[in-house]
């Protein structure tokens, strides 16, 4: 993930001057405009100084060392493409003052360019097998090309909400309704307004908005004065009482970085007070992007202090001590990489959300979140796409508990313009429908009667149209079960289970209820000639008497076991018959039958089958009323008495009681 993202986060609340000062281009002497613009995070304004003596250039390796700091102003704004043409052509100078070829390979993951990124960084693991930032990268580039993590959330972008030229970013709901937002905005409303030489926009604000009375998202207004100055506010987060809000604030001179810094305000009588800086973290330390845990108690913060694990991490703090707030406590290693970890948020039941440029994801920031193990142990989570992209995305915010709200976005922006996006969860949609039929006539059965039986309490009788068919909708978590009965025939009970299904789904089933009394013919009781060991095929279809049984529980069968033109002697082929009625006997009793219920017969090739409605209409070759005896088979093709053979060697299940 983009190195660069560190000091771009950073200006986002202000905040890109907080970079430290660089050595010059050239060795000694002046330092260049582009090198005093650059030095202190005017980074829009450098790239055309850096272009005019990047073409004047004529030294390969001077020119690499220019094409590396066009390629990193680029980055930091957010311009990966044009970043990645530059620091191509810093690698192949040569340049080596810095990790060139990391930053390339950054810029192509945010580009959406895989397998580019992916080549560049096994190069540079070559030479650094153990770089965490490029080994979570070259895994992050073989997830966006398997594109492993989808979720079914739909995204789209607030357009009322989001400027077509200026950043509009980190939303946070500001009512229990969430009917009302408060956001950053880097847009200039008045004419002739300056432009930052950070990043060619406005002065970073914070706004709000609110539902007008048709539920869209009224025009934004910026808040009072004494919130928004002259200097570069954002990252506005409420308390859940909504009585304070915690902010971030970036002073700043033309002439030195300053440190960023969380403020709070108080609201009373709907008017907001005069902020105060908030002690979260020591004094000339940087801290940004607060966010406040429900109970209030306490702040997550970003911070570059020392005792960190690398880059931007995330802290926090719990209230006690003589400030108010204690010590900052650092969030470890599994969390904050050596990357940039940013824009945390807690959600109604305490989940922590966050961004981060090196944990796997898709490119630029991506959004995870933290869950912890019973022994309290965190994990980090990608929350996968659509809502990760390869652009940045950050800055999330729920409507409570439920599975939608808005977040910021880079996406569908050449000029890596932010814009907030909203996301939602679409509900699972379950559903079952089928028939009801004779097993033996394949006709429909119009007086059946149905009941689904739910473990959500669901206790309904299903009603049975004319023709045979049904519907009803399921549930999500669900497991079902239904009974269908008919005068004349056993009852059958299927199961059906929405447990765990993460897309929708609808269930379709032909239930084929077996009259009483005739016997029981299941399809695929077939077995291999001269064998008796049960196929799979045959173990499935065995598993439709299992559950007649279990469902007619006064029910006893014999099994009859009938073979075909598989030996001379009539001797041998009733045993072989009575090893495989005794097969499917064993097989039946492993699945819960009991031996009383069940008693098992072979009767060799003395009771031919009898050809009915069904086989007649699955094989045209068959008459119904035939029989299947030896000399009706001899006079059929050889292909259709290799079928005939097969059908008459079969397993029936008569009813004894």
């Amino acid at each position: 993930m983009p190195q660069y993202i560190k000091h771009r986060t950073s200006f986002y609340l202000g905040f890109l001057i907080l970079l430290t000062v660089v050595t010059a281009c050239a060795s000694g002497g002046k330092v260049s405009k582009a090198q005093k613009a650059y030095a202190i995070g005017e980074y829009y304004r450098a790239i055309p100084l850096y272009k005019k003596a990047f073409k004047k250039e004529k030294g390969k390796y001077a020119k690499g060392e220019l094409a590396y700091y066009l390629g990193d102003c680029y980055a930091k704004l957010n311009q990966p493409r044009k970043a990645a043409s530059f620091f191509s052509k810093s690698v192949k100078s040569k340049y080596i003052e810095q990790p060139v070829e990391l930053l390339l390979a950054e810029a192509y993951v945010a580009s959406g360019k895989y397998e580019d990124a992916l080549e560049t960084y096994n190069e540079y693991l070559d030479r650094d097998a153990l770089n965490r930032k490029a080994l979570n990268g070259a895994a992050s580039c073989k997830l966006a090309i398997r594109d492993s993590i989808k979720t079914r959330y739909v995204v789209q972008k607030e357009k009322k909400l989001s400027h077509a030229k200026y950043g509009d970013f980190c939303p946070g709901y500001a009512s229990t309704d969430y009917d009302m937002i408060y956001f950053s905005s880097m847009r200039m409303e008045k004419r002739g307004r300056k432009r930052s030489r950070i990043t060619g926009q406005g002065g970073c604000n914070i706004y709000m908005s609110r539902h007008d009375s048709k539920g869209e998202w009224a025009d934004p207004e910026k808040l009072d004065e004494q919130i928004n100055t002259s200097y570069d506010e954002g990252s506005g987060t409420l308390t859940p009482d909504g009585k304070e809000m915690y902010f971030t604030r970036c002073r700043y001179t033309n002439e030195q970085p300053m440190s960023a810094e969380v403020y709070v305000v108080g609201r009373a009588g709907g008017k907001w007070g005069e902020p105060e800086l908030a002690p979260v973290a020591g004094d000339s330390i940087m801290a940004a992007h607060p966010a406040v845990s429900q109970d209030g108690s306490t702040i997550y913060f970003v911070s570059d202090m020392e005792g960190g694990v690398g880059g931007l991490d995330l802290w926090k703090v719990e209230k006690g001590g003589d400030s108010g707030w204690g010590e900052p406590i650092n969030l470890g290693n599994v969390i904050n990489t050596p990357g940039d970890e940013v824009f945390p948020y807690v959600r109604m039941d305490g989940t922590l959300y966050f961004s981060s440029d090196t944990h796997v994801g898709y490119g630029g920031l991506d959004l995870y979140k933290v869950e912890y193990n019973k022994n309290g142990e965190p994990t980090v989570i990608n929350l996968g796409k659509p809502i990760n992209s390869e652009s940045d995305d950050f800055g999330i915010a729920f409507k409570g508990m439920l599975e939608e709200g808005l977040f910021s976005s880079t996406r569908e922006s050449s000029k890596g313009i932010d814009n907030i996006w909203s996301f939602t969860l679409p509900k699972l949609e379950f559903s079952m429908k089928g028939s009801v039929l004779s097993q033996k006539t394949g006709e429909p059965i119009q007086d059946a009667y149905m009941r689904l039986i739910g473990t959500d309490g669901t206790n309904v009788k299903l009603n049975l149209l004319e023709d045979g068919t049904f519907k009803s909708k399921l549930a999500e978590d669900n497991d079902y079960v239904f009974m269908v009965a008919a005068n004349g025939y056993f009852n059958q009970k299927e199961n059906i289970s929405t447990m765990g299904l993460n897309a929708n789904q609808d269930f379709s089933f032909e239930v084929k209820l077996t009259p009483i009394e005739d016997a029981i013919i299941l399809d695929n009781i077939y077995f291999k000639e001269g064998e008796f060991k049960l196929e799979e095929d045959a173990k499935k279809e065995l598993q439709r008497l299992v559950n007649i049984m279990t469902a007619n529980q006064g029910v006893i069968i014999e099994i009859c076991a009938h073979t075909c033109q598989e030996t001379d002697d009539e001797t041998q082929a009733i045993v072989l018959s009575q090893q495989r009625a005794e097969a499917v006997m064993k097989y039946l009793m492993s699945k819960g039958i009991p031996t009383e219920r069940l008693s098992a017969k072979g009767y060799g090739e003395s009771e031919p089958m009898e050809v009915d409605r069904n086989l007649e209409a699955e094989y045209d070759f068959l008459k119904a009323g035939s029989m299947l005896t030896a000399d009706y088979i001899k006079g059929l093709s050889k292909s259709e008495r290799k079928k005939a053979i097969e059908i008459n060697r079969r397993i029936e299940f008569r009813i004894q009681k």
